[in-house]
Formats: structure tokens, C-alpha cells, sequence
């Protein structure tokens, strides 16, 4: 690791130490997210040495899920910029829903709001990644609150509300009983950890999964060639969240 790097993560962790924040989930899932006390720093200060590892895309969907990681708000990023950052962001978008029966038309959609955020971990502050949060909206007012990966452009983490009425998965009664709304939210969170298959190419298996009242919590995890990578959130009639603890 270079002295620059050294020198940044030394001033970040005094930073930090007076700016704690993290993302706040309300019941409305979409909900507006403020951070407070955030200190803007220029991305162009970040001197990151090629010489050490980077993470890979486990590690960094591990990092953001984590409750130990602490963020600094930063002004720019460094391999994209923010119409790079925004047309990747739709992309991904597009490949994420394709195939699956959860709605977004990434044709026509508009980018409502975005920060970009210095990611670290308070245990390990070499484990450190920059995202980049866009609120986005298509034609339909389905919403999705995306976290791309300023290095590798991927999507980390996801929170989707779709515009109006419920998730149908097919073949579902269509009912009001519980019993049915259950039904269906098992169904859309099965559909999920397909759709994170299919995404990231890698195994996703929905294991610990609980429904209480009209939400269901999910515990699934990412089998790639090193250990098992834990991936959190939950499934409303509405509404999923991806890689964001509740």
C-alpha cells in the first residue's frame, strides 16, 4: 500500500470517528434517506495502490451488507463518472430484471437523485470500495434504489418498489387471504434469489427465511469458488430488498 493511501485512510478514520451513519429503512422500504454530519471529500484524494489485492465481487457485496462499514460522502468518483455512472447503472438494471416477472422498464426511466460514497470497513479499513447510490424511476413508477460499484460497475445492493398493485408470480391465486399473500411473497423472494443467479452468475440460495406479519425476512447466500457469501433483506407484497440489513 502506497504512503498516499496510508495518509487518507488516517485522516477518513479521524473523520469517521465524529461521523457515524448508516442508512436508515423505514416500513415504505423507498422511503427518502438522509445522512447526517457528512463530510465531502474528493475522490481525486484517494490514492489507491494497484499493488494490493482488490476485492472481489463477493467481498465487496460482503462489505456493503456489513454492519461495521462506515462512509464518507465524496464529490467525484474514480474510474466512472456520473453519466458513465448513471448509463451503467441503467444497464445493470436491465440485465437484473430481465427474465424475471418483477417490473422495470429501463427504456425511458430517469435518474431522480444519486450520491457516491467512500465505503470502509471500521475493522479493516484496507477493505474499502467507492458506490454509487442512484434513485431511479421508470415510465411505470416502479423505483429502484441501486448501489453500483464504482470499480467494477456491478450491483451490490438493491431496493426495488414497485409502483402500483402487488407481486403476481405466476400461477398465484391472486386472493386477499394471508395465507395467499404469504404464498406470494415466498414465491417473489424465490424469484429473487434467481434473479441474483442469473445476475451474478453465481449460485444463490435462499436459505433462512422467516414471514412475519406482511414481510418476509431472507437470509441467502452466494456459493462462489472461495467461502459462502451472505446476502440479506426482505420481500414485501410490493417491495424486496437486496444486501441491505433491516
Amino acid at each position: 500500500m502506497n504512503l498516499k493511501r496510508y495518509v487518507f485512510l488516517a485522516v477518513a478514520t479521524l473523520c469517521l470517528a465524529g461521523s457515524f451513519f448508516l442508512p436508515n429503512i423505514v416500513a415504505g422500504v423507498m422511503d427518502a434517506r438522509r445522512l447526517d454530519n457528512v463530510i465531502a471529500v474528493d475522490a481525486e484524494s484517494i490514492s489507491i495502490s494497484t499493488d494490493d489485492p482488490a476485492l472481489d465481487l463477493p467481498e465487496r457485496i460482503k462489505l456493503v451488507s456489513s454492519p461495521n462499514t462506515e462512509m464518507l460522502a465524496l464529490t467525484t468518483g474514480l474510474a466512472m463518472g456520473t453519466e458513465t455512472a448513471k448509463t451503467r447503472a441503467m444497464r445493470e438494471l436491465g440485465r437484473f430484471f430481465r427474465g424475471s416477472y418483477f417490473e422495470f422498464e429501463v427504456n425511458g426511466c430517469t435518474v431522480e437523485d444519486y450520491s457516491i460514497l467512500f465505503v470502509i470497513d471500521a475493522e479493516d479499513p484496507t477493505a474499502n470500495i467507492i458506490i454509487w447510490e442512484l434513485k431511479i424511476i421508470d415510465q411505470h413508477h416502479n423505483e429502484a434504489l441501486v448501489s453500483i460499484d464504482d470499480e467494477t460497475g456491478m450491483i451490490l445492493k438493491l431496493i426495488y418498489q414497485l409502483g402500483d398493485g402487488r407481486f403476481r408470480p405466476a400461477g398465484s391465486s391472486g386472493g386477499e387471504a394471508d395465507s395467499s399473500l404469504e404464498d406470494d411473497i415466498h414465491a417473489a423472494a424465490l424469484e429473487l434469489a434467481e434473479a441474483m443467479t442469473a445476475y451474478y452468475r453465481m449460485q444463490v440460495s435462499l436459505g433462512d427465511y422467516e414471514f412475519s406479519g406482511n414481510m418476509a425476512y431472507y437470509r441467502g447466500e452466494m456459493h462462489g469458488a472461495g467461502e459462502a457469501v451472505p446476502m440479506y433483506g426482505v420481500v414485501r407484497a410490493n417491495s424486496f430488498t437486496m444486501n441491505e440489513r433491516v
